[in-house]
C-alpha cells in the first residue's frame, strides 16, 4: 500500500486590520495613500467569490512596492447583490421578486466594512503606527487588529 503525505502550504503569514468606515472604497484608498504614504491602486479584476446563492465581487486595491518588504491589500468585506435566479418549473408565477442581500467575504466579521491585509512580517511597532494612522483618517470610525490564527475564513483572504 502506498502512503501519501499531505503537504500544507502556509500562506497565512499576514497581518489583518479591520476598518469600519462609511467611505466608498476609492475614497478610503485615497486617504490610506495620503496618510500611510503608499500607492494603493484598484486592481483590474475584483475578487469574485461564489457563495451558495450569490456570485459576489469584492473591490480590491493593492500596493506592491519592490523597495519595501511587504505588500498591502485593501478589500471590501461587503457585497450587495441579488441571488442567483432559479427558475422553477410548473409554478403559477414565472419569477419571484428577489431583493438584494449583503454577503460578506469574512462572514464572522459582518460589521466590518474593509480589511487591510499586510503581507509578510511587519515589526509590531510599525504595525501599531499603521493602525494609529488609519484611526486618524476622517471617515474611519474604528480600526483594530484581527488575530489571523483564530480566523475561520482566512482562506478567503488568500487571493493571488
Amino acid at each position: 500500500m502506498q502512503s501519501h503525505k499531505i503537504l500544507e502550504v502556509e500562506d497565512d503569514n499576514f497581518n489583518l486590520i479591520a476598518i469600519y468606515s462609511s467611505l466608498e472604497g476609492y475614497k478610503l484608498a485615497y486617504f490610506l495613500n495620503k496618510h500611510l504614504k503608499i500607492k494603493l491602486e484598484r486592481e483590474p479584476r475584483d475578487i469574485d467569490f461564489n457563495h451558495t446563492e450569490y456570485d459576489a465581487f469584492y473591490a480590491l486595491f493593492s500596493h506592491k512596492d519592490p523597495n519595501s518588504y511587504y505588500s498591502l491589500d485593501l478589500v471590501c468585506n461587503k457585497f450587495k447583490g441579488k441571488p442567483k435566479k432559479i427558475l422553477s418549473s410548473g409554478s403559477l408565477f414565472a419569477e419571484e421578486e428577489l431583493s438584494p442581500q449583503e454577503v460578506y467575504l469574512i462572514p464572522e466579521y459582518d460589521k466590518v466594512d474593509y480589511f487591510l491585509k499586510i503581507s509578510e512580517e511587519i515589526q509590531p511597532r510599525e504595525f501599531m503606527k499603521v493602525l494609529n494612522k488609519i484611526g486618524q483618517i476622517p471617515g474611519v470610525q474604528a480600526a483594530y487588529a484581527i488575530d489571523v490564527d483564530n480566523l475561520k475564513s482566512k482562506q478567503n483572504l488568500i487571493f493571488e
